[in-house]
């Protein structure tokens, strides 16, 4: 892939997923970030699932060196769902509830 073609999967992403950002009332801001949160969690699963399938296409193909590459590839894409979880957590005192998310809106 160029670069080219990333930043056009990017654009396409943020296309699909932006609209779900977009809400009127902070109770529906809440549910529609839980449903980015899926998106997140199912690109990273398919991550891992691409970078396991990487390192054994390399292995088979006799490139034992590129295995590495494919295998932190999986683990980050596998460790995806605890990274958002605890972004969540961070930002969100403590607590790892989506549905709970305050964006800033007045008191």
């Amino acid at each position: 892939m160029n670069s080219i073609a990333i930043a056009t999967f990017g654009a396409n992403i943020l296309r699909f997923t932006m609209p779900l950002a977009q809400a009127g009332t902070e109770a529906n801001l809440a549910g529609n970030m839980s449903g980015v949160v899926s998106i997140l969690n199912m690109v990273g699963l398919v991550l891992a699932f691409g970078g396991l399938l990487f390192s054994a296409v390399m292995f088979m193909m006799g490139q034992t060196e590129r295995v590495l590459y494919g295998l932190v590839g999986a683990g980050i894409g596998g460790l995806s769902f605890v990274i958002v979880k605890v972004m969540f957590a961070a930002g969100n005192s403590g607590t790892d509830s989506t549905e709970a998310v305050n964006m800033g809106a007045a008191p």
